[in-house]
């Protein structure tokens, strides 16, 4: 017992602050993205984006990790000024694992197997095994390549911070920062084209509903990062921000982040911060966000506004059609409950190459054998996440890393259910591998 209130004491002492190179590179390498879309020269912005990058994931292995989760697409404008228009996200796998290697190099390989790890490594076994059955086994390869290069990738990358909570401190600061840098780049993007022409935004060559998921990620690190400001001022500015990035997510027209974030601030504030924050301010922040999402709907244009509102009146393509994908997709998994129509075997028996629904995907491609897989997976996690809360022992920081990672895990949640295929939630993916790894610290911890 006294060895365990040592290393607990270790816990609390104040961590060091963020390093101020790591935080130099991170603006570099969006300054460089900004000149990029203002069509500065795509050769020299790809090459100096390029080196920029190597040098901050092989020395910040958390930065990489960062843009993988939420600025993917920034990498991207690199490779593509450089002529690469294919394979960006296995190039920036690669990347990101160079950075991560010579972090094992230098601090050993912590990571504690358990019952969550061996849940993502099986739900990739049974994707694997369903291109053998899929009535579209090129489909079903790719989706299988995508789950281990994004969803297993993100999971096993987070997992080697087990130990180390001030390099998951840092990625939710750089995610939080991209998402700033992002805002800023699409104000000035919104300068040049103007807002009311705009009738569903997002950066050039970017999906709406992902820019839009990006920046709720980046909301919520936001609010963690809050945790550590004692300024005013600087804790205005993040208010700002996060006004700001909720107003560029409804500019987006993507009804799902949009209400899944609102749903889980509330959670945030009134469950995992109950008593933090007294009435007034929690008042005053909801009358912020409020009136920022008034604002912007008062001048965007008014094609956003019926989008937004075909979400409760279904007089929408987009929401018909995906009503009648998980229809199809419950058919196809009570007439194939054992093992589903095979892995990307949805396709061959509707227009919509998935349905939309991560549960009803798994369970009409993989059966019941897949969807259990991945409710197991669920649930645990969400154990975890309380479980962690419910410790009176741990740090200011552990706690306020397991409240951010559950609020992030019920967000990725709700937009699983609404979009995107199950690699296209790899964030998911990155809130239960974060709830993981904290509790994994735990309890290495106390079995010292």
């Amino acid at each position: 017992m006294q060895n365990q209130s040592i290393e607990f004491s270790a816990l609390n002492e104040p961590l060091p602050q963020v390093n101020k190179n790591l935080f130099s590179v991170v603006f570099l390498v969006t300054l460089v993205t900004a000149l990029a879309l203002l069509n500065f020269s795509a050769y020299v912005i790809g090459m100096i984006g390029v080196l920029i990058f190597l040098v901050g994931v092989y020395n910040f292995p958390e930065l990489g990790v960062g843009l993988f989760v939420n600025g993917l697409f920034l990498v991207g404008y690199f490779w593509k000024g450089l002529g690469v228009t294919f394979l960006i996200t296995p190039l920036a796998v690669v990347l990101c694992t160079m950075g991560l290697v010579h972090y094992i190099w230098n601090n050993g390989l912590k990571w504690r197997f358990g019952i969550l790890p061996a849940i993502v490594l099986l739900i990739g076994v049974l994707l694997f095994i369903g291109i053998l059955y899929s009535p579209l086994p090129a489909q079903g390869l790719v989706k299988t390549g995508r789950y281990l290069s994004m969803n297993l990738f993100i999971f096993f990358a987070i997992m080697l911070f087990t130990g180390d909570l001030n390099k998951l401190k840092n990625l939710l600061k750089i995610i939080a920062f991209i998402g700033f840098v992002i805002a800023i780049i699409s104000i000035i993007y919104i300068g040049f084209i103007g807002l009311r022409n705009i009738s569903r935004f997002t950066l050039p060559g970017q999906n709406a509903i992902w820019f839009a998921r990006g920046l709720g990620i980046s909301v919520l690190a936001t609010f963690f990062w809050m945790e550590f400001t004692q300024k005013k001022f600087q804790k205005l500015v993040f208010i700002a921000f996060v006004c700001l990035m909720l107003s560029l997510i409804y500019l987006t027209a993507s009804r799902g982040p949009l209400l899944a974030l609102l749903g889980v601030l509330v959670f945030y504030f009134l469950i995992l911060q109950r008593g933090k924050y007294n009435l007034f301010k929690t008042i005053f922040l909801v009358f912020l966000i409020s009136l920022s999402l008034k604002l912007i709907v008062s001048v965007a244009s008014g094609q956003i506004f019926h989008r937004m509102l075909s979400l409760f009146t279904r007089f929408d393509l987009t929401t018909f059609l995906r009503l009648q994908a998980f229809h199809k997709a419950e058919t196809l998994f009570f007439n194939n409950p054992i093992l589903g129509v095979g892995t990307g075997g949805f396709e061959h028996f509707s227009i919509l190459v998935y349905p939309h629904n991560v549960f009803l995907e798994l369970a009409s491609e993989l059966g019941i054998l897949g969807v259990m897989a991945f409710i197991i997976m669920i649930i645990y996690a969400i154990f975890l996440g309380f479980r962690l809360l419910r410790s009176q022992k741990d740090s200011t920081l552990a706690l306020n890393l397991s409240k951010v990672f559950l609020a992030l895990l019920f967000f990725s949640l709700i937009n699983s259910q609404i979009s995107g295929d199950i690699s296209g939630n790899y964030e998911l993916w990155f809130s239960v591998a974060g709830i993981w790894t904290l509790y994994s610290t735990k309890e290495r911890l106390l079995k010292r």
